[in-house]
C-alpha cells in the first residue's frame, strides 16, 4: 500500500472519529426512541423486534464508547478507499 493511500485513509479516519463524536447526543436520542419501538415490537412479532433491537443497542454502543465509534470510523475509511487509484 502506497504511503499517499495510507495517508488520505489515516485522515478520513480522523475525520470521521470527530463526525461520530460530535453528533453522539443525536445517536442516544435516535437509539432510545428505537429501543422503545423495538420493545413494542417485541409483544407483536419477535424476529423482527429482535431485527429492530439491533441497530438500536448499537447506537447506544456507539453514542456510549469511543473504541466503537473508532473502529466504525475505521471500517468506513477502509470501506471509503478501497476503491481509490493510486496517482
Amino acid at each position: 500500500m502506497s504511503n499517499r493511500r495510507r495517508l488520505a485513509r489515516e485522515r478520513l479516519e480522523i475525520y470521521l472519529v470527530h463526525l461520530l463524536l460530535a453528533y453522539r447526543r443525536l445517536f442516544i436520542i435516535i437509539a432510545l426512541l428505537m429501543l422503545a419501538y423495538a420493545t413494542a415490537i417485541l409483544f407483536i412479532n419477535l424476529l423482527l423486534g429482535i431485527i429492530t433491537l439491533l441497530p438500536a443497542l448499537y447506537l447506544l454502543l456507539l453514542s456510549n464508547s469511543y473504541n466503537v465509534a473508532l473502529y466504525t470510523a475505521r471500517l468506513a475509511a477502509w470501506i471509503g478507499t478501497l476503491g481509490s487509484q493510486d496517482d
